[in-house]
């Protein structure tokens, strides 16, 4: 009996509770329950693209450490090309050129050129050159690009001409050019300059080693 008089007892006293907030009390409370949470949304949000922002910047950082350790690299290459070219060459300090320029400048030697005119079976006389390449560096190349200008008597070009005497794919007989091998033409063979003007005179033309293609190891 007194167990019962008990529950009627909070029953009455959660009417009297209910009954003392009033609608507008209520609706605040939601009010404010649903700004709280449109609040927690946003800060969500934010804390979602501040974590992808984090992301990002450390792919940038690895990538410019990668770089950082691309361009160390690098420069040990061009420091040892240099010195087997010109151990006495102190200056250390020139980085703007590529290990492929390096590499041309220093360690291939191109010799024996000649452009003339030439005796072709197919078209008579024609304009031709002949040369040879050293490797005189340490990797095996499995490209070259030789390019030679043509000039007037004044030394100013009149025609270009670009050749693959080392190539790796094509028909080249060269398919790399090892440590200190080199290139040459066979007999009778030669380079045909089609694009070179008639008034053209043989002697005329300067060769250069345009680019090159390391072979992978």
């Amino acid at each position: 009996m007194k167990l019962c008089k008990s529950f009627i007892s909070l029953i009455g006293i959660s009417l009297v509770l209910a009954g003392c907030v009033s609608q507008k009390d209520f609706n605040q409370v939601k009010n404010e329950k649903k700004t709280t949470e449109e609040k927690l949304a946003s800060l969500e949000k934010e804390l979602e693209l501040a974590r992808k922002k984090i992301d990002d910047q450390a792919k940038e950082l690895i990538q410019t450490n990668q770089i950082t350790n691309e361009n160390r690299e690098l420069k040990e290459k061009l420091d040892l090309y240099r010195s087997e070219a010109n151990p006495k060459n102190n200056n250390v300090n020139n980085y703007n050129t590529t290990v492929e320029d390096e590499y041309i400048n220093n360690l291939l030697q191109v010799y024996d050129f000649k452009a003339v005119y030439m005796d072709s079976w197919l078209d008579g006389k024609v304009p031709g050159v002949v040369f040879k390449i050293k490797n005189k560096g340490k990797k095996t190349l499995s490209e070259i690009e030789v390019t030679v200008y043509f000039t007037d008597g004044k030394g100013n070009n009149i025609a270009e001409e670009t050749y693959y005497p080392v190539l790796d794919s094509g028909v080249s007989d060269f398919k790399e050019l090892k440590p200190n091998y080199t290139f040459q033409f066979d007999n009778d063979h030669f380079y045909s300059a089609k694009l070179v003007p008639k008034e053209w005179k043989s002697g005329n033309a300067t060769i250069k080693i345009t680019s090159i293609k390391f072979k992978e190891e």
